[in-house]
């Protein structure tokens, strides 16, 4: 029995009306995923700028305290912190911190920093030698232990947010009974009746050398 052309016609022209449906489906599947995963890698590679300039801001306000001898008190306790006179930051003995230059051009960022003595009170025969210019160039000297901690946050504007950490040793000379040994560089301290050094006196007029000694980002970088 022989089938009549009208119909093989529609038939066919039924089946490529389907197939075109299909392949648009699919152009719309591949479109539509194209664009969320482009719109995705987007918005990835925005939050990743705003790490990098959160971190650069943090990085850059610690690297302007670092640079001033006058932000690290020696007349402190361990645990002290020092603060910018700013009411929003508790916790601190002390605030006498000025505005970095790089804090005050940031908008859109909640910045909190501090200066804080780390423990031992003092680190006797720190092991760090002066540079070659400097005279005498002793193997060791006496130092305070401190961090300068900044935190940046700018997850109210939808930015980012950094935490870092600089160690500073600041050479802390002592006033009084001391007796210096040549060649040496070391300084020995008067000692007091159970034998522990005195260091209640130091001379600030000459702690002015500062060393950067670590450098960490908390939570990432271990101690």
């Amino acid at each position: 029995m022989k089938s009549h052309p009208k119909t093989a016609i529609k038939t066919s022209h039924g089946t490529v009306l389907i197939l075109a449906l299909v392949f648009m489906l699919m152009l719309a599947v591949i479109s539509t995923t194209a664009i969320h995963t482009a719109l995705l890698q987007l918005r990835m590679a925005g939050n990743d700028q705003f790490l990098e300039e959160a971190f650069h801001k943090a990085e850059a306000i610690a690297d302007e305290l670092s640079q001033s001898p006058d932000n690290f008190l020696l007349d402190t306790e361990v645990g002290h912190s020092n603060c910018p006179p700013d009411p929003k930051i508790l916790d601190c003995e002390f605030r006498l911190l000025p505005v970095p230059v790089s804090a005050s051009t940031s908008e859109g960022y909640e910045i909190d920093y501090r200066i804080t003595r780390q423990d031992p009170l003092l680190w006797q025969d720190f092991p760090m030698r002066a540079s070659q210019a400097a005279v005498p160039s002793s193997r060791s000297f006496d130092a305070a232990i401190f961090e300068v901690d900044v935190r940046v946050d700018g997850s109210r504007t939808r930015r980012g947010s950094a935490h870092v950490v600089q160690g500073v040793a600041m050479r802390a000379l002592p006033v009084g009974d001391v007796i210096s040994l040549p060649g040496e560089g070391i300084d020995w301290y008067a000692m007091d009746g159970d034998g522990v050094p005195d260091i209640s006196k130091l001379l600030p007029s000459h702690a002015r050398a500062l060393y950067r000694t670590y450098w960490r980002e908390p939570g990432i970088d271990p101690l």
